[in-house]
């Protein structure tokens, strides 16, 4: 198949979650042999050669751009990548608005108007799905559940693990509550590890506040590929206690190389687990806490729950159910 890929969104940098996520189905989909077009809009498309046509996330320009190039090709498929802080009736509200007359409308608004020309909407997990369905209004049966993989190469190889708890993330981004982890490693005493970008000496300045003079907690900076997998091979545990999460790669990452997992128990993250983890309220740093001393102190859900991630959400598998999608949306026309 010839698939056409189109962000939605302008990206500032290629770290983008939603620049991530398509270029790693891209390497999925080119390993079982099928063709894939990053679109460039300075060149010349021969959009009606497309087998299907899709984008990731939504915005008024790509309902525009829907409307057009539906009159050429109609196998048009939608990654919404919707990571909702808000109720379903609420995303239904701003939904709704907008007026024709005035060409009055919003990126939710433009989601909604053009489900008629959208063959498939992929999301990442159920709780996505309901949003989707009770929020938008699309077909429940035009809604197909494609999770996220993980990224990382995975080894044979045990290796012992050590007591500590690790977290990888934009780490004084509020939705990633580091803040609330750090106070719950201060407060139940157990060594925490933490990687990810800072973007300028304010953030310095912030997590070494949060951090303090607690000798518990360090900071190892920006990470590479090696670096995390090293990191992952000896963590006992990976926290991921978000206040809002997708998916949480970084999570499905240190489960496939054996760490315990600890993760909010809010939106889709829980769904890929298979109950194999602590699902914690981001919000109490008791939770967060308890939930990581258990696994430290000798509790562990693997190496059942490693090969269950393995298993289901390898690249190779989640690239065959997207070709499944994509057959659909050809074999529905």
């Amino acid at each position: 198949m010839k698939i056409a890929f189109i962000l939605s969104n302008g990206a500032l940098v290629p770290s983008n979650g939603v620049v991530s996520q398509s270029r790693t189905w891209k390497i999925g989909l080119e390993n079982l042999g099928h063709e894939v077009i990053l679109i460039d809009m300075w060149q010349k498309n021969d959009w009606a050669s497309f087998d299907a046509i899709h984008f990731y996330g939504f915005s008024i320009y790509m309902r525009d751009f829907i409307l057009g190039v539906y009159k050429i090709n109609s196998n048009i498929i939608v990654s919404p990548i919707l990571d909702p802080n808000y109720s379903i009736r609420r995303l239904k509200l701003y939904s709704y608005f907008g007026i024709k007359k005035l060409n009055l409308t919003n990126p939710y608004h433009g989601l909604r108007s053009i489900k008629s020309k959208v063959k498939a909407i992929l999301v990442r997990s159920n709780f996505e799905k309901e949003y989707l369905v009770k929020g938008f209004g699309f077909k429940r049966e035009v809604c197909e559940v494609v999770p996220l993989s993980f990224n990382l190469p995975t080894h044979e190889k045990s290796i012992k693990k050590e007591s500590f708890c690790l977290h990888i993330s934009l780490l004084t981004d509020d939705r990633k509550n580091v803040k609330r982890l750090i106070q719950a490693a201060i407060k139940y005493k157990f060594k925490l590890i933490l990687g990810g970008k800072l973007r300028n000496e304010q953030e310095v300045r912030l997590l070494n506040s949060w951090i303090g003079d607690n000798k518990n907690i360090e900071y190892r900076g920006y990470l590479s590929n090696e670096e995390m997998i090293r990191l992952y091979s000896h963590a006992k545990v990976f926290a991921l206690p978000s206040t809002i999460e997708g998916v949480g790669i970084v999570a499905l990452e240190a489960a496939s190389m054996n760490c315990d997992i600890v993760i909010t128990k809010l939106g889709g993250p829980k769904e890929y687990y298979n109950g194999m983890a602590k699902f914690v309220n981001p919000y109490s740093i008791d939770q967060i806490g308890k939930g990581i001393r258990h696994f430290l102190d000798g509790n562990s859900c693997q190496p059942e729950l490693g090969n269950h991630i393995r298993l289901n959400y390898s690249l190779q598998s989640v690239s065959e159910r997207l070709v499944a999608a994509y057959r659909s949306v050809n074999n529905n026309q």
